[in-house]
Parts: C-alpha cells; sequence; structure tokens
C-alpha cells in the first residue's frame, strides 16, 4: 500500500504500506446532550467533529519478520509524529496504543501488531489530496484550466488582425480540446476501472495516447505567439498530464494483483457462468457481470471460446 507512512517527529520516516494490508479510520462527531425535564429524549447540540483514529495492523512474516524490531522500536521510541495518511493527508498524530499477537504458522512465526492512531492537534483540515478518487478530480480540474487559459489565449489573438495567427490558433484549439477531452474520459474510465477491482488495459491505454496528444498541442501553440502569450495554457496542459501519470501511479499501488483462476467445473463453463460463479454473490447487477466479462475477455486474449471455457484452463480475473 502506497503513501502511508508515519514520520516521528525525532526520527525518519517509517514506511507502514510495506507491512499493511489496508488502514481504517473514524471520525465520531461530538455532540453536548442536554435532557429536558418532562421530555423524552435529549436535546443534541452539535459540537463538531472529534479526532480522526486510525487502525493499522501490520504483519510481520516470512522475509519481513527482521523488520519487527526496528520498525515497532522506532514508534514506541516517540509516539508523536506525522502520519501520512493513504485518504486524509499528513495528520499531526500521537499512537494511542499498541496491540500485539505471536500467530504460529508453517512457515514460521507470524507477529500481527495492530497500532490506534488519533490526531495530535485541534482545527487540521482534512487534506484530501491522496488515493485515485482525489488525483482523478485534479486530472479534470486541470483540464478545466487548460480549456480557460486557451479560450483566453483565443480571444487574445483574435483581437489582433494577423490572419495566419488566427489559423494557428484554430489548430491549436483543436488539438488542447482533444488532449483535456482525453485526459477527462482517462479519469472517468480509471475511476470505474478501479472500482472493479482491476486496472483494465484500455484504460491504461488511453493515459499512453496523453504524452503525444500534449505534445502536438504544446507544438501548435508555439506557432501561435510568443511563450509569454502561451505560457498559461503550456504549463495547464503539462501539470494536467502530471496529474493523469500520478493517478496511474496512486492505482497501480493501492490495486489488488489479478489472479489467476482454474476452471474446475466439468466439462467447463462459458464466461458469463464464470462470472456469476466468483461474484455473484457480491450484489453486482447484470450490467456489472456483463462489464466483467468484458474486461476478463481484455485480460485473456488467450480465450478465444467464451462459450466454453474448458476444464483445467487458467483464467486471470480480479479479486472476487
Amino acid at each position: 500500500m502506497a503513501d502511508f507512512t508515519y514520520t516521528p517527529i525525532d526520527g525518519t520516516e517509517i514506511d507502514l504500506g510495506k507491512y499493511a494490508g489496508g488502514v481504517e479510520s473514524e471520525v465520531a462527531g461530538r455532540w453536548g446532550r442536554h435532557p429536558i425535564p418532562g421530555q423524552k429524549g435529549d436535546l443534541k447540540e452539535d459540537l463538531g467533529d472529534g479526532s480522526l483514529k486510525t487502525t493499522v495492523t501490520l504483519q510481520f512474516v516470512g522475509k519481513l519478520k527482521a523488520d519487527y524490531a526496528s520498525v515497532i522500536g522506532a514508534m514506541s521510541k516517540n509516539r508523536r509524529g506525522v502520519l501520512l495518511h493513504p485518504r486524509r493527508g499528513a495528520r499531526n498524530s500521537v499512537i494511542d496504543r499498541f496491540r500485539e499477537r505471536v500467530q504460529y504458522t508453517d512457515s514460521g512465526e507470524a507477529t500481527i501488531v495492530t497500532v490506534y492512531f488519533e490526531d495530535a492537534v485541534i482545527g487540521q483540515a482534512d487534506a484530501f489530496t491522496a488515493g485515485p478518487s482525489a488525483r482523478a478530480q485534479q486530472v479534470v480540474n486541470q483540464a478545466q484550466s487548460a480549456d480557460q487559459a486557451n479560450a483566453i489565449l483565443q480571444a487574445l489573438i483574435f483581437s489582433r488582425p494577423n490572419l495566419q495567427a488566427r489559423a494557428f490558433m484554430v489548430t491549436a484549439t483543436s488539438l488542447v480540446t482533444t488532449a483535456t477531452d482525453t485526459a477527462r474520459a482517462y479519469a472517468a474510465a480509471a475511476q470505474e476501472s478501479f472500482s472493479f477491482g482491476v486496472y483494465d488495459p484500455v484504460v491504461q491505454a488511453q493515459l499512453l495516447s496523453m504524452p503525444a496528444q500534449v505534445q502536438a498541442a504544446t507544438v501548435a501553440l508555439q506557432r501561435v505567439s510568443t511563450a509569454a502569450d502561451t505560457q498559461e495554457t503550456v504549463l495547464a496542459l503539462e501539470v494536467m498530464l502530471f496529474n493523469a501519470t500520478q493517478l496511474d501511479v496512486a492505482i497501480r499501488a493501492a490495486q489488488p494483483i489479478p489472479i489467476e483462476v482454474e476452471i474446475t467445473k466439468s466439462p467447463g463453463q462459458n464466461i458469463y457462468q464464470f462470472c456469476q460463479q466468483r461474484y455473484g454473490k457480491s450484489g453486482k447487477t447484470p450490467a456489472d457481470m456483463r462489464q466483467f466479462a468484458q474486461l476478463i475477455l481484455r485480460l485473456n486474449p488467450n480465450i478465444r471460446t467464451p462459450a466454453l471455457l474448458p476444464v483445467g484452463s487458467i483464467v486471470v480475473a480480479p479479486v472476487a
């Protein structure tokens, strides 16, 4: 899990994502309760949100067993520091308590440590700058900024009596719009793909097309006018592309790896029956099942006959 670290105030950054499969957070409301004589119930007064409490379970097993002493030792030495939350950004936090257990497995002892963090200051706003959803919104926002900057540039160029520059501007506007439309489509498709548990290869192809589109738009803008006039639009396009790549990084870091599944039902089953077997109990709609089937076919180009997946064949599929 990426973007999840703890930095003690007197130490170096500790990457908790190496040992954690996930993180759980809670913000409880605070209410003043006023019982009124003769009335049923209480009059409740909103006192604002309480502290953000984050719980994470660290697993030290296999090759990671040797890290237990250094990681827990550093965290125990100073329980005040900065927790980089994967959704709410950097938080000034304290470690309220540790809870440990040792499990004996076939591969040796496994040490499981549950760490309870809590915000240590008042009035700290949530950043909401991490994670795929926030990254996708940044792509959309930056695409809008690029379109707005280009519209201002177009108005400036068309106010000048230079027909050649106007012609160049029309071409540049078309290329800028193509790049921003692709960015919006990529952000929406990436979020949808992420919600299904797999980063769709078709979505990745959209991202790979963006650098060439941004480059083409940049070259066209350079023909329109001086760098002083076009800089704002070009910069907005470059930041848009950067945010798109960061969305890719965020999804890849948070995305579970697709697993290989063996077809065991004799003599086999069709692709839709396979999806029903794996995802039928998860409350997915028929439309969701069709999307799962299409995604599995894209992940498995070797499947030639979706009507029959033979027994014993291996299928790469999203986690259930």
